[in-house]
């Protein structure tokens, strides 16, 4: 009988133990698949697009986009070409919903997750597709205001030597083959700074696409590539910024290009004709580039004006842009007045642009483009103004609806992208056991910069993210087992500033109680129990 008595008090000890462990899901259960050095999905090894998002051009039809999940996959092209992909997946150029003539007419971004440039400062990526630099290429930017840093084309388009070398094997198409390429991005902006990358395709047709793969923004240390995979950096230099005002400078071209800059993606292309005026058809029809203006304001004088002939018909690839400086983004697209629907003549028509939407605080510049190989591939230019009135009306150009102004993520890729810097930032301290050490209040920080939506997603019950559930996860615990420490403060908030309670499958943020009283407490409690149960022993004896 006295064996009896002693299994509660023994069973006490046990108790009171498993009552002090820490929580089933420990600080490590959680590793975050990339971190913030790292763009998501870089190899599109999930089979799509996850981590990326689609920006249209073209009026914002759906069936005009140029980057789309069905292109993520494991095939060739042309039947039977590698692509030279690293993995298992690669951004293609077809997919079995999207065939070549369709593919190779749409026009669009995409965008990938932010990164922090860490490490040595080099990233590397593979393109391939590309045939003119000025309509296809890969953008870095800043993320703070959309600043371009960098600009890379795929500069050893349809190679097939470099491409076999690279391979292993002969490579008889390399047209859309993967060249692998290297950048050091400290070139350009600092160790730290927050950038994300933009594959962009601005144009229809003659090679006016791309392929992609292997997006690798972390590298530990500096590589040593070749002068074949070290990537160049063709970031436009807009002349006049410092003296730009609310006019076209060299608007008539009397006596040469001056102030102008001639960006041509052939031998040959725009070129000043005959003492009169631009023309891009040097080499003929096969000419393709970009004639690009000084830097100027609009203000005062609202309206563009100029002179326009050649094959206006042909207007996803003879077109005017109006980009902004600094950020290099196209705020306004014109194509052909709407009676010129079918033009295809070296006859002049007056054409006017509406910049009435543009900042005044701005500056800005003018690119007309000729991305056409085919027949009147060409683009005349003369007398370009800026005007304040759009008059007659029969002459103004058509603008381009539902341009993407600024390249921001949605609230889920934004709050993915936070749980993954939450994960990488405390994965140190929590494998030390030290979570009391992680760097709370830069967290806290970083938090705050969130937008309202993202912050309400980031504490919604129903997010399932990934990233947001295993930082989520990983926050419960650490705070609470933590929350005493100085400097800490329970910042998992929504835009509103109500707190994030746990969802039901989760521990529950607890209040501040200090471990040694709930100990006490514990063992109390489990006296009184232990001698409850002694005196109904005895009164059952008695």
């Amino acid at each position: 009988m006295k064996k009896s008595i002693l299994i509660p008090l023994i069973l006490i000890p046990a108790v009171i133990a498993v009552i002090n462990l820490p929580s089933a899901r420990s600080e490590n259960e959680v590793e975050a698949a990339y971190s913030p050095y790292q763009v998501v999905n870089g190899g599109f090894e999930t089979g799509d697009l996850t981590g990326w998002k689609v920006f249209r051009l073209w009026k914002n039809e759906s069936g005009m986009a140029a980057f789309d999940s069905s292109l993520v996959h494991n095939g060739t092209y042309f039947s039977s070409y590698p692509y030279g992909r690293d993995g298992n997946y690669q951004l293609g150029i077809t997919s079995g919903s999207i065939t070549w003539d369709q593919s190779t007419e749409r026009m669009g971004y995409l965008r990938s997750s932010n990164f922090i440039l860490g490490g040595s400062g080099w990233i590397s990526f593979k393109l391939g597709g590309g045939y003119a630099a000025s309509f296809a290429y890969m953008s870095v930017r800043k993320v703070s205001d959309d600043t371009e840093v960098a600009r890379f084309a795929n500069k050893n388009y349809n190679n097939t030597t470099i491409a076999t070398a690279q391979y292993g094997s002969s490579i008889t198409n390399a047209e859309a083959f993967l060249f692998q390429y290297y950048y050091n991005m400290t070139n350009v902006v600092s160790l730290g700074e927050n950038l994300y990358i933009l594959l962009c395709d601005t144009a229809s047709w003659d090679w006016s696409i791309l392929s992609a793969d292997s997006f690798v923004t972390y590298i530990a240390s500096a590589p040593s590539p070749n002068s074949d995979q070290t990537a160049t950096n063709i970031l436009p230099t807009i002349q006049g910024i410092d003296t730009a005002d609310n006019t076209i400078k060299n608007r008539y071209f009397n006596t040469d290009l001056s102030d102008w800059t001639v960006s041509n993606d052939t031998t040959q292309g725009w070129y000043w004709y005959s003492g009169a005026y631009p023309r891009s058809n040097q080499s003929g029809n096969g000419s393709l580039g970009i004639l690009r203006s000084s830097a100027f304001t609009v203000t005062t004088n609202k309206y563009l004006k100029f002179d326009w002939a050649g094959g206006l018909r042909y207007d996803k690839q003879i077109f005017v842009s109006i980009k902004e400086v600094g950020t290099n983004i196209e705020k306004l697209r014109f194509v052909r007045r709407d009676n010129l629907s079918s033009k295809e003549s070296e006859g002049f028509d007056n054409h006017i642009c509406n910049l009435t939407s543009l900042s005044d605080s701005k500056k800005y510049y003018i690119e007309f483009a000729d991305a056409r190989t085919g027949g009147w591939g060409i683009s005349y230019f003369d007398n370009i103004r800026t005007s304040s009135d759009n008059n007659p009306e029969g002459d103004r150009a058509i603008s381009i609806s539902n341009l993407p102004l600024t390249f921001t993520v949605n609230e889920v890729q934004e709050a993915s992208s936070y749980g993954a810097y939450f994960i990488q930032e405390t994965a140190a301290q929590c494998a030390a056991l030290q979570g009391d050490q992680v760097p709370w209040s830069t967290l806290a920080t970083e938090y705050a910069t969130l937008s309202a939506a993202a912050k309400d997603y980031f504490v919604a019950g129903g997010t399932t993210e990934a990233n947001v559930v295993a930082a989520r996860t990983r926050y419960v615990f650490l705070w609470n087992k933590y929350k005493a420490t100085p400097g800490w403060t329970n910042f998992l908030v929504s835009s509103t500033g109500t707190k994030y309670t746990a969802d039901a499958n989760q521990e529950a943020i607890t209040t501040p109680i200090d471990s040694s009283i709930a100990t006490l407490f514990i063992f109390a409690s489990a006296l009184i129990v232990s001698a409850g149960l002694v005196f109904i022993y005895r009164r059952k004896r008695a």
